[in-house]
């Protein structure tokens, strides 16, 4: 049955054009490496863990240098209130999101959502990829919006 599946999605995954590799993972039945949209350049992982009916889809933002300076050089009562605002607004999208290493230090943030076995349908993967792909996007935008408006300001946060 897992064979199965494992070829079904795979096979999905190379005719959307997003499947990039096969990742070897002692913990999962596979792994997998896509890029979610095609040539996007972001990649997001679909694993199938061993033993159950759940597959985990995740992917990662991590911050460049010039976005980590200013988040990190704002003062600290407009630094939490944007930190406090994603945080609003990416709790009602599905994935679940974590900031690495915490709020404070933050330095990335983690975006994951689960599938079950009785789910697994092309429309649904899609579906899921998308919304984790929404997330990432979310957070480029306002980090983007973040630099241009602290640029129209002279500079980085100072």
């Amino acid at each position: 049955m897992s064979e199965d599946i494992k070829e079904k999605i795979k096979g999905w995954l190379e005719e959307e054009k997003v499947f990039k590799e096969e990742v070897e993972d002692e913990k999962a039945e596979f792994h997998f490496a896509v890029e979610y949209p095609s040539g996007s350049g972001q990649s997001c992982e679909i694993i199938k863990l061993k033993d159950k009916d759940i597959f985990i889809l995740g992917s990662r933002i991590v911050l460049s240098e010039e976005h980590f300076k200013a988040i990190h050089s704002m003062p600290k009562n407009q630094k939490d209130s944007l930190l406090w605002q994603v945080r609003f607004d990416l709790l009602f999208r599905e994935p679940e999101f974590r900031i690495i290493p915490s709020v404070q230090e933050f330095k990335s943030i983690e975006f994951t959502d689960n599938l079950y076995l009785e789910e697994i349908t092309l429309p649904v993967l899609m579906g899921k990829l998308k919304e984790i792909f929404r997330c990432k996007l979310y957070i480029i935008w306002r980090l983007t919006q973040l630099i241009s408006s602290a640029d129209e300001d002279s500079g980085l946060y100072q």
